[in-house]
Protein backbone atom coordinates (compact mmCIF):
# COMPACT_ATOMS: atom_id res chain seq x y z
CA UNK A 1 0.00 0.00 0.00
CA UNK A 2 2.70 2.12 0.69
CA UNK A 3 4.20 1.41 -2.86
CA UNK A 4 0.97 2.72 -4.26
CA UNK A 5 1.08 5.92 -2.26
CA UNK A 6 4.71 6.62 -3.39
CA UNK A 7 3.49 5.86 -7.13
CA UNK A 8 0.58 8.38 -6.94
CA UNK A 9 2.77 11.15 -4.77
CA UNK A 10 6.09 10.87 -7.50
CA UNK A 11 3.92 11.58 -10.45
CA UNK A 12 2.26 14.80 -8.09
CA UNK A 13 5.11 15.98 -7.68
CA UNK A 14 6.53 16.30 -10.95
CA UNK A 15 3.51 17.41 -12.31
CA UNK A 16 2.57 20.36 -9.37
CA UNK A 17 5.94 21.71 -9.81
CA UNK A 18 5.98 22.17 -13.64
CA UNK A 19 2.60 24.03 -12.91
CA UNK A 20 2.64 27.92 -12.64
CA UNK A 21 0.69 29.32 -10.05
CA UNK A 22 -2.14 30.92 -11.54
CA UNK A 23 -3.15 33.34 -8.28
CA UNK A 24 -1.33 36.21 -6.64
CA UNK A 25 -0.05 34.84 -3.22
CA UNK A 26 1.03 36.77 -0.10
CA UNK A 27 4.26 34.84 0.92
CA UNK A 28 4.30 32.52 3.90
CA UNK A 29 1.02 30.66 2.58
CA UNK A 30 0.13 27.65 1.05
CA UNK A 31 -2.44 27.16 -2.03
CA UNK A 32 -4.93 24.37 -1.97
CA UNK A 33 -5.15 23.05 -5.45
CA UNK A 34 -8.60 21.36 -4.85
CA UNK A 35 -10.12 24.96 -4.35
CA UNK A 36 -7.30 27.13 -5.91
CA UNK A 37 -7.71 29.76 -2.79
CA UNK A 38 -4.96 30.85 -0.48
CA UNK A 39 -4.78 29.42 2.79
CA UNK A 40 -2.60 29.37 5.95
CA UNK A 41 -3.89 26.22 7.79
CA UNK A 42 -3.12 22.79 6.11
CA UNK A 43 -5.47 20.06 5.98
CA UNK A 44 -5.11 16.28 4.78
CA UNK A 45 -6.91 13.33 3.18
CA UNK A 46 -8.52 10.94 5.66
CA UNK A 47 -8.42 7.66 4.43
CA UNK A 48 -12.27 6.33 5.20
CA UNK A 49 -12.58 2.69 3.86
CA UNK A 50 -9.04 1.77 2.62
CA UNK A 51 -10.87 0.64 -0.53
CA UNK A 52 -8.28 0.75 -3.37
CA UNK A 53 -10.09 3.75 -5.13
CA UNK A 54 -9.60 5.71 -2.06
CA UNK A 55 -6.16 4.48 -1.05
CA UNK A 56 -4.80 6.64 -3.88
CA UNK A 57 -6.50 9.79 -2.95
CA UNK A 58 -4.13 12.71 -1.28
CA UNK A 59 -4.35 16.29 -0.45
CA UNK A 60 -2.17 18.58 -1.97
CA UNK A 61 -0.72 21.98 -1.67
CA UNK A 62 1.93 24.39 -3.14
CA UNK A 63 3.73 25.79 -0.31
CA UNK A 64 5.17 29.62 -0.06
CA UNK A 65 8.05 29.92 2.27
CA UNK A 66 9.34 33.54 2.61
CA UNK A 67 12.27 34.62 1.19
CA UNK A 68 13.21 36.89 3.82
CA UNK A 69 12.51 34.55 6.54
CA UNK A 70 12.77 31.68 4.71
CA UNK A 71 10.74 29.36 6.76
CA UNK A 72 7.08 29.15 7.02
CA UNK A 73 4.86 27.28 10.10
CA UNK A 74 1.03 26.17 8.84
CA UNK A 75 -0.97 24.26 11.51
CA UNK A 76 -2.82 21.06 11.08
CA UNK A 77 -5.52 19.70 12.96
CA UNK A 78 -6.58 15.85 13.40
CA UNK A 79 -9.44 14.13 14.92
CA UNK A 80 -7.88 11.23 16.22
CA UNK A 81 -4.28 9.61 16.36
CA UNK A 82 -3.16 7.60 13.45
CA UNK A 83 -0.67 7.55 10.40
CA UNK A 84 0.36 10.94 8.93
CA UNK A 85 2.01 10.18 5.39
CA UNK A 86 3.33 13.05 3.67
CA UNK A 87 5.77 14.26 1.81
CA UNK A 88 7.02 17.74 1.28
CA UNK A 89 9.11 18.51 -1.83
CA UNK A 90 11.23 21.93 -2.95
CA UNK A 91 11.05 22.82 -6.54
CA UNK A 92 14.38 22.67 -8.47
CA UNK A 93 14.69 25.50 -9.82
CA UNK A 94 16.59 26.62 -7.41
CA UNK A 95 20.17 25.83 -7.47
CA UNK A 96 22.25 25.10 -4.33
CA UNK A 97 19.07 25.26 -2.27
CA UNK A 98 18.20 23.01 0.68
CA UNK A 99 14.60 22.30 1.70
CA UNK A 100 13.78 20.64 4.83
CA UNK A 101 10.16 19.69 6.38
CA UNK A 102 9.30 19.32 9.91
CA UNK A 103 6.19 18.52 12.12
CA UNK A 104 6.01 19.88 15.90
CA UNK A 105 3.08 19.23 18.69
CA UNK A 106 3.05 22.82 19.94
CA UNK A 107 3.09 26.19 17.82
CA UNK A 108 6.38 27.17 19.20
CA UNK A 109 8.30 24.29 16.95
CA UNK A 110 9.63 22.80 20.61
CA UNK A 111 8.20 19.48 20.38
CA UNK A 112 9.61 17.81 17.18
CA UNK A 113 7.21 14.55 15.83
CA UNK A 114 9.43 12.02 14.14
CA UNK A 115 8.96 12.22 10.65
CA UNK A 116 10.39 8.90 8.32
CA UNK A 117 10.83 10.72 5.03
CA UNK A 118 11.83 6.79 3.85
CA UNK A 119 8.66 5.80 4.38
CA UNK A 120 7.07 9.22 4.25
CA UNK A 121 5.06 9.01 7.51
CA UNK A 122 4.57 10.84 11.17
CA UNK A 123 2.74 8.56 14.25
CA UNK A 124 0.25 11.02 15.65
CA UNK A 125 -0.17 9.78 19.10
CA UNK A 126 -2.97 11.95 19.50
CA UNK A 127 -5.88 14.44 18.62
CA UNK A 128 -5.07 17.84 18.33
CA UNK A 129 -3.36 20.53 16.52
CA UNK A 130 0.08 20.48 14.89
CA UNK A 131 2.46 22.63 12.79
CA UNK A 132 4.27 21.84 9.75
CA UNK A 133 7.77 23.67 9.24
CA UNK A 134 8.85 24.13 5.46
CA UNK A 135 12.51 26.19 5.20
CA UNK A 136 15.30 26.63 3.46
CA UNK A 137 18.57 26.78 3.46
CA UNK A 138 20.06 29.07 0.27
CA UNK A 139 23.80 28.87 -0.20
CA UNK A 140 24.07 30.01 -3.45
CA UNK A 141 21.41 33.27 -4.15
CA UNK A 142 23.01 36.79 -2.63
CA UNK A 143 19.34 37.55 -3.79
CA UNK A 144 16.91 35.51 -2.33
CA UNK A 145 13.34 35.45 -4.12
CA UNK A 146 10.05 36.52 -3.15
CA UNK A 147 9.38 33.03 -1.97
CA UNK A 148 10.51 29.37 -2.29
CA UNK A 149 7.73 26.66 -3.70
CA UNK A 150 7.37 23.52 -1.96
CA UNK A 151 4.97 20.82 -3.26
CA UNK A 152 2.80 18.88 -0.21
CA UNK A 153 0.96 16.02 -0.36
CA UNK A 154 -0.59 13.80 2.33
CA UNK A 155 -3.10 11.30 3.47
CA UNK A 156 -4.24 10.49 6.95
CA UNK A 157 -5.30 6.93 8.73
CA UNK A 158 -6.84 6.51 11.15
CA UNK A 159 -5.41 4.80 14.60
CA UNK A 160 -8.25 4.31 16.62
CA UNK A 161 -10.32 1.34 17.37
CA UNK A 162 -12.91 0.82 14.02
CA UNK A 163 -16.50 -0.68 13.40
CA UNK A 164 -16.54 -2.97 10.45
CA UNK A 165 -18.93 -3.33 7.75
CA UNK A 166 -19.62 -6.73 5.78
CA UNK A 167 -17.40 -6.84 2.36
CA UNK A 168 -16.11 -2.78 3.25
CA UNK A 169 -12.18 -2.43 3.70
CA UNK A 170 -10.95 -0.68 6.39
CA UNK A 171 -7.76 0.76 6.39
CA UNK A 172 -5.52 1.46 9.32
CA UNK A 173 -2.63 3.25 10.58
CA UNK A 174 -0.84 1.31 13.34
CA UNK A 175 0.88 4.29 16.25
CA UNK A 176 1.92 1.20 18.68
CA UNK A 177 2.56 -2.23 17.12
CA UNK A 178 2.78 -3.29 20.54
CA UNK A 179 -0.66 -2.75 20.79
CA UNK A 180 -3.52 -4.27 19.40
CA UNK A 181 -6.80 -2.46 17.26
CA UNK A 182 -10.08 -3.36 17.88
CA UNK A 183 -12.87 -3.89 15.13
CA UNK A 184 -16.60 -3.78 16.15
CA UNK A 185 -18.79 -5.55 13.46
CA UNK A 186 -22.35 -7.43 14.35
CA UNK A 187 -23.99 -10.24 12.14
CA UNK A 188 -27.03 -10.18 11.57
CA UNK A 189 -27.66 -13.99 11.52
CA UNK A 190 -25.32 -17.22 12.18
CA UNK A 191 -23.17 -17.93 9.69
CA UNK A 192 -18.88 -17.50 8.64
CA UNK A 193 -16.75 -14.59 8.84
CA UNK A 194 -14.13 -14.77 6.87
CA UNK A 195 -11.35 -12.38 7.70
CA UNK A 196 -8.75 -10.55 5.86
CA UNK A 197 -5.92 -8.95 6.82
CA UNK A 198 -3.61 -7.10 4.35
CA UNK A 199 -0.17 -5.86 5.41
CA UNK A 200 3.07 -5.69 4.93
CA UNK A 201 4.23 -8.57 7.40
CA UNK A 202 2.31 -10.96 8.99
CA UNK A 203 -0.55 -10.57 11.27
CA UNK A 204 -2.82 -11.95 14.34
CA UNK A 205 -6.60 -12.16 14.62
CA UNK A 206 -8.57 -13.07 17.81
CA UNK A 207 -12.30 -12.96 17.67
CA UNK A 208 -14.02 -11.90 20.44
CA UNK A 209 -16.92 -11.81 22.15
CA UNK A 210 -19.32 -8.16 23.00
CA UNK A 211 -18.09 -7.90 25.92
CA UNK A 212 -13.97 -8.69 24.22
CA UNK A 213 -13.72 -12.01 25.91
CA UNK A 214 -11.70 -14.28 24.08
CA UNK A 215 -13.73 -16.72 22.08
CA UNK A 216 -10.91 -17.87 19.86
CA UNK A 217 -7.19 -18.90 19.70
CA UNK A 218 -4.67 -16.32 18.53
CA UNK A 219 -4.85 -16.99 14.61
CA UNK A 220 -1.94 -16.49 12.64
CA UNK A 221 -2.71 -14.17 8.89
CA UNK A 222 0.63 -15.17 6.74
CA UNK A 223 1.42 -12.56 3.46
CA UNK A 224 1.11 -15.96 1.89
CA UNK A 225 -2.76 -16.75 2.74
CA UNK A 226 -4.55 -13.57 4.54
CA UNK A 227 -7.86 -15.36 5.03
CA UNK A 228 -9.00 -16.42 8.93
CA UNK A 229 -12.51 -17.62 9.04
CA UNK A 230 -14.39 -18.46 12.34
CA UNK A 231 -18.03 -19.14 12.65
CA UNK A 232 -20.26 -17.28 15.27
CA UNK A 233 -24.29 -17.11 16.11
CA UNK A 234 -26.25 -13.51 15.34
CA UNK A 235 -24.50 -11.24 17.43
CA UNK A 236 -22.07 -8.78 18.05
CA UNK A 237 -18.18 -9.50 18.24
CA UNK A 238 -14.90 -7.62 18.07
CA UNK A 239 -11.58 -8.94 15.56
CA UNK A 240 -8.38 -8.19 17.79
CA UNK A 241 -6.06 -7.41 15.11
CA UNK A 242 -1.74 -7.01 16.02
CA UNK A 243 0.27 -6.50 13.26
CA UNK A 244 4.12 -5.65 13.12
CA UNK A 245 2.90 -3.25 10.58
CA UNK A 246 2.25 0.20 10.97
CA UNK A 247 -0.19 -0.02 7.75
CA UNK A 248 -2.93 -2.42 6.98
CA UNK A 249 -6.17 -2.97 5.84
CA UNK A 250 -9.00 -5.02 7.54
CA UNK A 251 -12.07 -6.40 5.36
CA UNK A 252 -14.59 -9.28 6.65
CA UNK A 253 -17.21 -10.95 4.51
CA UNK A 254 -19.91 -12.50 5.75
CA UNK A 255 -21.73 -16.04 4.44
CA UNK A 256 -25.17 -17.03 6.47
CA UNK A 257 -25.49 -21.04 6.88
CA UNK A 258 -27.66 -22.93 8.10
CA UNK A 259 -26.91 -26.35 9.64
CA UNK A 260 -28.41 -29.42 7.86
CA UNK A 261 -27.15 -32.28 10.64
CA UNK A 262 -29.17 -33.87 13.62
CA UNK A 263 -28.96 -32.59 17.02
CA UNK A 264 -28.66 -36.67 18.57
CA UNK A 265 -27.34 -39.70 17.02
CA UNK A 266 -31.57 -40.93 16.90
CA UNK A 267 -32.02 -37.78 14.87
CA UNK A 268 -29.26 -38.68 12.18
CA UNK A 269 -29.60 -36.79 9.34
CA UNK A 270 -29.47 -39.62 6.24
CA UNK A 271 -27.35 -38.51 3.79
CA UNK A 272 -28.10 -38.58 0.17
CA UNK A 273 -25.61 -40.11 -2.44
CA UNK A 274 -25.06 -36.97 -4.80
CA UNK A 275 -26.09 -34.22 -2.26
CA UNK A 276 -24.02 -32.07 -0.24
CA UNK A 277 -25.57 -30.44 3.14
CA UNK A 278 -23.80 -27.73 4.91
CA UNK A 279 -23.01 -27.66 8.50
CA UNK A 280 -21.28 -25.22 10.85
CA UNK A 281 -19.73 -25.17 14.86
CA UNK A 282 -19.79 -21.43 16.35
CA UNK A 283 -17.63 -20.02 18.32
CA UNK A 284 -20.25 -20.13 21.48
CA UNK A 285 -20.87 -23.67 21.04
CA UNK A 286 -20.37 -26.19 23.84
CA UNK A 287 -17.63 -28.15 23.37
CA UNK A 288 -20.33 -31.30 24.02
CA UNK A 289 -22.30 -30.36 20.62
CA UNK A 290 -22.37 -33.07 18.22
CA UNK A 291 -23.40 -32.88 14.71
CA UNK A 292 -24.98 -36.39 13.57
CA UNK A 293 -25.30 -37.86 10.35
CA UNK A 294 -25.59 -41.45 9.02
CA UNK A 295 -25.42 -43.21 5.88
CA UNK A 296 -27.74 -46.17 4.90
CA UNK A 297 -26.46 -49.02 2.92
CA UNK A 298 -28.72 -51.12 1.27
CA UNK A 299 -25.82 -53.41 0.07
CA UNK A 300 -22.18 -53.89 0.29
CA UNK A 301 -20.47 -51.11 -1.80
CA UNK A 302 -17.53 -48.18 -1.98
CA UNK A 303 -18.53 -45.32 0.02
CA UNK A 304 -16.42 -41.87 -0.64
CA UNK A 305 -17.28 -38.91 2.32
CA UNK A 306 -16.58 -35.75 0.71
CA UNK A 307 -15.47 -33.56 3.75
CA UNK A 308 -14.40 -29.81 3.27
CA UNK A 309 -14.16 -26.67 4.88
CA UNK A 310 -12.37 -24.04 6.82
CA UNK A 311 -11.44 -23.77 10.00
CA UNK A 312 -8.96 -21.17 11.85
CA UNK A 313 -8.91 -21.81 15.13
CA UNK A 314 -8.46 -25.36 17.15
CA UNK A 315 -10.13 -28.04 14.70
CA UNK A 316 -14.12 -30.04 13.54
CA UNK A 317 -13.07 -33.92 14.46
CA UNK A 318 -15.46 -36.13 12.40
CA UNK A 319 -15.95 -39.74 12.99
CA UNK A 320 -17.20 -42.43 10.26
CA UNK A 321 -18.22 -45.56 12.83
CA UNK A 322 -20.60 -48.70 12.13
CA UNK A 323 -20.69 -52.19 12.52
CA UNK A 324 -18.99 -52.80 9.06
CA UNK A 325 -16.00 -51.58 10.45
CA UNK A 326 -13.60 -52.27 13.12
CA UNK A 327 -13.00 -48.82 15.11
CA UNK A 328 -13.54 -45.64 13.49
CA UNK A 329 -12.36 -43.28 10.43
CA UNK A 330 -11.32 -40.20 11.70
CA UNK A 331 -10.70 -37.02 9.84
CA UNK A 332 -10.00 -33.22 10.93
CA UNK A 333 -10.04 -29.81 9.48
CA UNK A 334 -8.14 -26.77 10.72
CA UNK A 335 -7.04 -24.66 7.86
CA UNK A 336 -8.87 -22.14 5.58
CA UNK A 337 -10.47 -24.20 2.26
CA UNK A 338 -9.04 -27.23 3.29
CA UNK A 339 -10.19 -30.62 1.65
CA UNK A 340 -10.04 -33.79 4.24
CA UNK A 341 -12.57 -36.26 1.74
CA UNK A 342 -11.66 -40.00 2.59
CA UNK A 343 -12.91 -43.88 1.14
CA UNK A 344 -14.40 -45.43 3.96
CA UNK A 345 -12.93 -49.33 3.37
CA UNK A 346 -12.43 -52.20 6.05
CA UNK A 347 -9.11 -54.28 6.21
CA UNK A 348 -9.94 -56.49 3.97
CA UNK A 349 -11.98 -54.63 1.17
CA UNK A 350 -12.75 -51.14 -0.67
CA UNK A 351 -16.57 -51.91 0.01
CA UNK A 352 -18.59 -51.55 3.35
CA UNK A 353 -20.98 -54.14 4.08
CA UNK A 354 -24.60 -53.57 4.16
CA UNK A 355 -25.89 -51.09 7.34
CA UNK A 356 -26.20 -48.61 9.07
CA UNK A 357 -23.31 -46.22 9.70
CA UNK A 358 -22.86 -43.06 11.74
CA UNK A 359 -20.89 -39.89 10.99
CA UNK A 360 -20.26 -37.57 14.57
CA UNK A 361 -18.86 -34.03 13.87
CA UNK A 362 -17.77 -32.65 16.83
CA UNK A 363 -15.60 -29.21 18.59
CA UNK A 364 -12.44 -30.00 19.09
CA UNK A 365 -11.60 -27.35 21.85
CA UNK A 366 -13.72 -24.85 23.74
CA UNK A 367 -12.04 -21.87 20.71
CA UNK A 368 -12.77 -24.28 18.11
CA UNK A 369 -15.31 -22.18 14.74
CA UNK A 370 -15.89 -23.18 11.53
CA UNK A 371 -17.88 -24.62 8.70
CA UNK A 372 -18.23 -27.09 6.68
CA UNK A 373 -19.78 -29.24 3.75
CA UNK A 374 -20.51 -33.13 3.77
CA UNK A 375 -21.74 -35.76 0.65
CA UNK A 376 -21.88 -39.16 0.25
CA UNK A 377 -20.06 -40.51 -2.60
CA UNK A 378 -21.32 -44.06 -4.03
Amino acid sequence: MKKRFGLVLGIFMLILLCIPSTRAFAAGYAEDLDSGTSVNELSTYVINTGSDAEFNKIKTYKVYVPGDTKEVILPITFDQKGLFICSAQLSEEYESVYGDFKIYADEACTSEIRYDSYNSEAKILKKGTYYLKFSVNDYASDTAPDSYIFAFASQFLNGTDRILKDKAWVCSGNTDTQKPIYYKLTVPKTGSITVNVESQYSSYVTLLSSSKKALSDKTYSSLANSNVCFAVNKGTYYLKVESSAELFRVKYTFKAISDGSGTSKAKAKKLTAGKSLAGIVTATDKTGKVDWYKVTLTKSQAVKITFTGSVSSGKIKLDFYGGGISGSITETLDTVDEDASFAAETLTSTKLPKGTYYIKITKGTKNTSGFYNIKLNK
